[in-house]
């Protein structure tokens, strides 16, 4: 479940794949749509978009207002469990052993930064996205503080 500050739309992911926006003053749903093959695993949004994960390792990026799938991105085995938002076009997701910076706005892989050596292919289980632009995750039994700077504009 997610709550985009400053909003009344909550957004729900399910088992069945599913992906649900519901008004909260109300208690209708505004939104239905099917993304994922099993479980949804992580929910984002920004003011345009929602952002989906689940256990099938596709990250689906939804229109927020009509509930249209844009795209979706195929993720390595494991590594889709995990989202969040920096600005309206750009998401980090957390990997095997790495966090990924992505261009919402045409599903481009930015940069892959790597947090150190682990040898039972540990993944990110969860991230937290700081006001500072800075990430900070689970990596193995360690907590991972990555500054995000360099990566909130696209090279070519």
């Amino acid at each position: 479940m997610f709550v985009p500050p400053q909003t009344m739309v909550l957004a729900s992911g399910g088992q069945d794949g599913a992906i649900c926006l519901w008004d909260v003053l109300t208690g209708s749903r505004v939104s239905h749509v099917y993304g994922h093959r099993g479980d949804v695993t992580s929910l984002v949004c920004t003011n345009s978009c929602v952002i989906s994960s689940g256990l099938d390792d596709l990250i689906c990026i939804w229109d927020r207002s009509t509930g249209i799938k844009l795209y979706s991105i195929q993720q390595e085995a494991g590594c889709g469990a995990s989202l969040g938002v920096i600005s309206e076009s750009l998401l980090v997701t957390g990997g095997q052993g790495c966090v990924s910076f992505w261009d919402l706005n045409f599903g481009d892989l930015l940069q892959t930064v790597y947090l150190g050596q682990s040898s039972d292919g540990q993944g990110v289980r969860q991230l937290l996205v700081l006001d500072n632009a800075a990430i900070i995750c689970d990596f193995g039994s360690e907590l991972s503080l990555v500054y995000v700077p360099s990566v909130l504009e696209k090279l070519d």
